[in-house]
């Protein structure tokens, strides 16, 4: 039986957008609460980025070994698993490597799901379906965030409420609450993805392709301050992002904000989130209207200014559950999902019209991974040398780089207005 993309593609990519939220977000708040060392567990974290970073190198090994659908199918079963062996891990002794070691698993898992996930919606859908339904995985893959970063935290301060004991119980009743509900969704995925015809690649023409992939798209006009672009670009945000987290929940005493796990939940995880996919759809509709070559600075600007609202908290530290606190998250995320805009378009226009556009799209998407992952190893280091003021302080003066960057890139008028 054909079945309607509607029973199947909402399921699917809400599935997608859990692992990605846990490992490069979740982690961070569970390991601060758990009294981990905070340069410790950002330099482990940040380097569990590298599953996504190499999803180019990884994607014709996918191709080559087994058909899409069943990739989904295996990877999806395996990651709801690790998450239910996720949530037992925080009452063992070592749970901090054990921990670490299923997460390094779930982002493996998560980053094939990926490569195969959308695959398999190329494959399983004409090009007229794969335009209507982008909105609607979009859709569901930000529920998944809003879920794991929003939702999560809320659950985890309401049990260790009940049982104040063992604060990790919360942890634990939360991660294997979510492991049933992927089993679930395994298994109605597993009955309800269609069976489009499939073949796997040979792997001897998948190399050769990517060894025209890598000279094609480094050898494009511009490549040197394209390239510095993709990785400096977000080097303010990339140390922010991984300090934001244990800044908001620690200690007032230790010059963080002390907010509870349920106030981070609502402002950073729901309010938060929700102002970060405002801002892109935004900056998207602008873009679209204006052309990126008009609004690449209001752009920048609005992406790296909001990171001044931390150094501000930083130094005045407003009460936990202050709304001061949450226009100053909102401002941030509203600023970064705008700003973010600018960055995936420019790599859209860097790719161009190549003969292998999806390929060089996924090679620049790893460039991009790779400015994250980096800086946000060295952030915790930094952080605990400076302490939260100065390092926020440090973190807008990383966003110069990528600002005096954008002077020396070719940009076209992509603008849908007329002249």
């Amino acid at each position: 039986m054909n079945k309607t993309p509607w029973f199947w593609v909402p399921s699917l990519y809400l599935y997608q957008g859990i692992p990605y939220s846990i490992v490069m977000t979740t982690s961070a708040l569970f390991y601060q609460s758990m009294g981990i060392n905070v340069a410790s567990f950002t330099f482990w974290t940040s380097l569990l980025y590298l599953p996504w970073t190499i999803k180019p190198l990884w994607s014709p090994i996918v191709e080559a070994c087994s058909t899409k659908r069943r990739w989904v199918v295996i990877t999806q079963m395996v990651v709801a698993v690790l998450f239910l062996l996720l949530g037992l891990s925080f009452q063992i002794q070592w749970f901090y490597p054990l921990s670490l070691l299923t997460l390094l698993f779930i982002a493996l898992g998560s980053a094939s799901h990926d490569i195969a996930c959308d695959g398999f919606y190329m494959l399983a859908l004409n090009s007229r379906q794969q335009s209507f339904f982008v909105g609607i995985r979009t859709v569901f893959y930000k529920v998944a965030m809003l879920a794991a970063v929003g939702l999560i935290p809320i659950v985890v301060d309401y049990v260790n409420g009940k049982n104040t004991s063992n604060s990790s119980w919360g942890w634990t009743v939360a991660f294997i609450t979510l492991g049933i509900v992927m089993l679930a969704l395994w298994l109605y995925n597993s009955r309800m993805l269609p069976h489009p015809t499939d073949t796997t690649s040979d792997s001897s023409s998948s190399l050769t392709i990517y060894k025209e992939v890598i000279v094609s798209f480094f050898s494009k006009p511009g490549v040197v301050p394209s390239i510095a672009f993709l990785l400096l670009y977000r080097l303010g945000e990339a140390q922010l992002a991984k300090i934001a987290t244990p800044f908001l929940i620690d200690d007032r005493s230790n010059g963080g904000l002390g907010m509870s796990m349920t106030d981070y939940g609502i402002a950073y995880g729901t309010l938060g989130m929700i102002a970060l996919t405002l801002g892109g759809v935004v900056g998207g509709w602008l873009a679209s209207k204006f052309g990126l070559k008009r609004l690449i600075w209001p752009m920048v600007a609005f992406m790296n200014l909001p990171n001044l609202v931390y150094v501000a908290l930083a130094i005045w530290q407003p009460v936990a559950d202050s709304w001061t606190i949450y226009a100053a998250i909102i401002t941030e995320q509203l600023g970064y999902g705008f700003g973010f805009t600018a960055y995936m378009l420019f790599l859209l226009l860097y790719v161009g019209d190549s003969k292998y556009k999806t390929a060089e799209y996924a090679l620049g998407t790893a460039l991009m991974a790779l400015g994250m992952m980096l800086p946000g190893m060295i952030s915790g280091f930094i952080q605990e040398l400076v302490g939260y003021d100065y390092f926020f302080i440090y973190v807008v003066i990383c966003c110069i780089p990528g600002t005096i960057l954008v002077k020396y890139l070719r940009l076209e008028d992509n603008s849908q207005t007329e002249e």
